[in-house]
């Protein structure tokens, strides 16, 4: 059941940045600064939650922390009322899990959208009769499937606050996502540098707006390790 969590998770992430960026489409900002640091702001915040937070709040009991019309009707009455050593065993083990799937799920969704270009390719040049080399009727057609992919900025910058603010709240008490991280981190620079070289169309030139902005929300990252870690830490 564990496993199937773990999955789910990072599935469901996926769909939360699909959704964002559509209703940020339909809705639009003033500027692309704006959009940028909305997107990665509402992004970072659902994933952090849904990552983080909403697996230990699956089997947390609140009794006798909240007021207790608010413990029943969120139904805060589950098995975990501390870091003990189930929840470690079962919720720890589950973002632990979804951790190790994340620092390889770039990869594998690069690699499922090469395919598609490529099966796009092969399928515009496939049987064709005469001289032409494609069944493009329009220069935005050819462009559309010969062209690489976009390059969304915004959904890396709240990857990797995501990674940053999961690993400082629980790494005290699962120090396995230390390493993990780093190995995310050292996944995603090879593979962006890679895709920003050799596939990706080459992005607009984006200010500096949107990396002092999540290089501001970095430093609050401690302040959850040593929150959590003293949490962790006095449990007996």
């Amino acid at each position: 059941m564990n496993n199937a969590i773990k999955y789910i998770i990072i599935i469901i992430n996926l769909v939360i940045k699909t959704v964002v960026i559509k209703i940020m489409n339909y809705v639009g900002c003033d500027t692309e600064s704006t959009y940028l640091a909305f997107v990665t702001n509402v992004v970072f915040v659902c994933q952090f939650f849904n990552t983080g937070f909403l697996p230990v709040l699956c089997t947390a009991n609140l009794t006798g922390q909240l007021p207790i019309k608010i413990v029943e009707t969120l139904k805060f009455t589950g098995a975990d009322s501390d870091f003990n050593e189930d929840w470690f065993s079962n919720i720890g083990e589950t973002i632990v899990g979804s951790m190790k799937f994340n620092s390889v799920f770039p990869v594998v969704i690069e690699v499922i959208n090469f395919m598609v270009r490529t099966a796009k390719r092969q399928w515009d040049q496939f049987n064709l009769k005469d001289n032409s080399k494609t069944k493009c009727v329009s220069m935005q057609q050819y462009v559309n499937i010969y062209a690489g992919s976009i390059y969304f900025m915004h959904f890396k910058y709240s990857g990797i606050l995501n990674i940053v603010f999961l690993t400082f709240c629980f790494g005290t008490g699962l120090p396995l996502l230390m390493p993990i991280a780093f190995v995310s981190f050292f996944v995603l620079y090879m593979l962006e540098t890679f895709m920003l070289h050799y596939v990706n169309i080459t992005p607009p030139n984006y200010d500096e707006k949107l990396n002092t902005a999540t290089l501001g929300k970095l430093q609050w990252a401690p302040l959850f390790m040593l929150a959590f870690g003293y949490w962790m830490l006095s449990n007996p």
